[in-house]
Parts: C-alpha cells; structure tokens; sequence
C-alpha cells in the first residue's frame, strides 16, 4: 500500500468520525465540558505533583474542593437562580410590552421636534431596528439560559468524566501519540505548543476576571434593588468573555429593567457597570491576565461577528479561542508543510 493509498484510508476515517460525532452531538456536551475541564484543572495537578503529592491524591484534593463549591452552588445558588428564572418567565410578556411603550414614547418625543424628513425616516429605521433587537435579545438569552439549566445532568457528568481523564492521562496521551506519524510528531508538538500557550492564558485570566466582575455586578445590582440581580449577575460575567461586546451585552438587561423604574436609576446602572470596567481594566485584568491571545482587534471583531451570525450569543463566547486555534493551525500549514514542500 503506498502513501496515497494511507493516506486516503485517513482521509475517509476523518470524514466518518466527523459525520458520526455529527450524528450523536446532542450527547457530545458533558465530554466537551469534561475535556475544558480537565485542559484547565491539569496545571494544578502537576503543580501539586512537583510538591510531592501522588497524582491520585492530587486528584482527590482538587476535585473534592470542586464537588463542595459545586454543592454550595447547587444548594444555595441553584434555588435562586430558579426562582428568578421562574418569575422571569411568568412576567417577560409584560416586561416585552414595557419595552415597546418606552420605545413608542421616544419615538413620539422626537416627532414633536421638527426634523427633516430624511433624518426622520432614519431615525424611525432605528428605533425600529433598535426595538427588534432588544425583543431577539431577551429572547435568545432567555432561551440559552433554559437552555443550560435543562442539561443538568451534562454538567453533572463533566466532573466525572473529567476526573477520569485526568487520573489516566499518560495512557490517553500516548495513546494519542501512537496516531501520529513519527515524522510528524515534533512539529504537531510544537503546533500544540503554541495553541496551548494561545489559549491557556485566555481561558485561565477570562474565567478569573468574569467571575470577579460577574460578582461585583450581582453585589452592586443587589444594592440597587435591580430585579433579578442574581440572574443578571451570573449574565453579566458570561457576556464579559465577549471582547469589546461583551459588557454592553452584559450590562443591558439591567439597564432595561431599570428603565422600568427612573432615569435616575438607568444612571446609577451605567455608573456602576463604568466603575466595575475600570477595575477590571485597571486593576483586575493587569495582576491576572496571562499573554493574549496574538490576534489583531479587526481579526477579533470579524471573529466575533461570525461567530454570532453562526451560532448566537454562543458562537460569539467561542470565537475568539477558536480563531486562536486557526491561527496556530494556518501558521503550522504555511511554516511546517507548504514552506517545507518548497524547501525540498
């Protein structure tokens, strides 16, 4: 059998896991969670076993810290958030007719203001722009959030999975190892390399960040009696991982609710969201942040962008680590194969 024969036999064992991983994606998400997880807790296990700890008891440490904070918030926090969502249900065909009476009432403001016309046929074009995206707004994070909640039993399985990962991880690796060509072992190394360099420090200084903002949100709109602070909270540290888009996405549910209110209240909402950014971008970020990710801002907006138009406010969460990943791969592609072919 010579090379292109192998490699036809590869190519169309690809294409069939790809098609059969396609045909049973429902259940992919608990592995997927698990294999996020076990990438961000593996540092620390090996950080424990440099000090001395055997693998299985650095196992055991991390994970039983994991399983109290994940008891704590399905004891405390899980009630809550299901009380709110709960609420929010019941009430959001009345907060939806909120919204379209603030909107009718801006639109009749400025139609006491003698404009000229083309500004006003503009001006219309956006409010009712403005008006559809607020609506599909609550709507898809409404549908997300249902969404996340209705795979509990996922997020109870990733641990799991995640600790047997973990406790057999050599064996996976060289397992893994033994697919790849010798020839080709060095230079995939060094591609994994570069991706887990790219990717570490985003998740690692992302996760530690939106949780400290999503916390000072839930702390400052319990303050401002905001409705569903909690919920709103937990949205805002989400929607943070979301370069450039991520904090107005965050900070415009509160905002709304608090429309329903004052002005004055829509004030002190955008105050508080404009401190918490300062302390993130100032104070927070700069002590945590590992090293970027190596991609230019205008790569990361279109990266963003597709990413939403793809797959939602979901696809805008991952863009930015899988545009990491395609650029580490296009690199690999163009220094290691097309320029090495050149070479010979």
């Amino acid at each position: 059998m010579d090379n292109q024969e192998k490699r036809s036999i590869l190519l169309l064992i690809i294409v069939i896991t790809l098609y059969f991983l396609y045909q049973v994606r429902m259940i992919l998400l608990p592995f997927i969670l698990a294999v996020l997880l076990a990438y961000l807790i593996n540092p620390l296990i090996e950080e424990l076993m440099e000090r001395g700890q055997p693998r299985l008891g650095a196992l055991i440490f991390v994970f039983g810290v994991l399983i109290a904070l994940l008891s704590f918030i399905f004891i405390k926090l899980f009630p809550a958030i299901i009380n709110e969502l709960d609420v929010l249900a019941h009430r959001l065909p009345e907060y939806i007719g909120k919204i379209k009476r603030l909107i009718f009432e801006i639109n009749q403001n400025y139609e006491r203001i003698e404009l000229p016309k083309t500004l006003t046929t503009v001006l219309d074009k956006v409010i009712r722009r403005f008006e559809e995206i607020t609506l599909e707004f609550i709507e898809r994070t409404s549908r997300v959030i249902l969404s996340i909640l209705s795979r509990v039993l996922s997020l109870i399985m990733a641990p799991i999975l995640s600790f047997y990962i973990l406790k057999d991880l050599e064996s996976i690796k060289c397992s893994l190892w033994e697919l790849v060509p010798k020839k080709r072992r060095r230079s995939i190394k060094l591609l994994l390399g570069r991706i887990n360099i790219a990717l570490f420090g985003f998740f690692k200084g992302q996760l530690i960040i939106s949780l400290a903002v999503g916390i000072l949100s839930v702390i400052g709109l319990y303050f401002l009696k905001i409705k569903f602070y909690l919920l709103i909270g937990i949205l805002v540290g989400i929607f943070n991982i979301i370069p450039y888009f991520g904090p107005l996405l965050g900070a415009l549910p509160a905002m709304i609710m608090a429309s329903f209110r004052s002005n004055k209240l829509v004030f002190l909402v955008v105050l508080l969201f404009f401190i918490i950014q300062q302390i993130e971008g100032n104070i927070i970020a700069p002590k945590i942040m590992g090293k970027e990710v190596g991609l230019h801002p205008i790569v990361i907006i279109f990266s963003l962008l597709a990413g939403g138009e793809l797959l939602g406010i979901i696809g805008m969460l991952i863009a930015i680590p899988i545009a990491a990943i395609i650029k580490e791969i296009m690199k690999y592609i163009f220094y290691e194969v097309l320029i090495s072919v050149d070479n010979r």
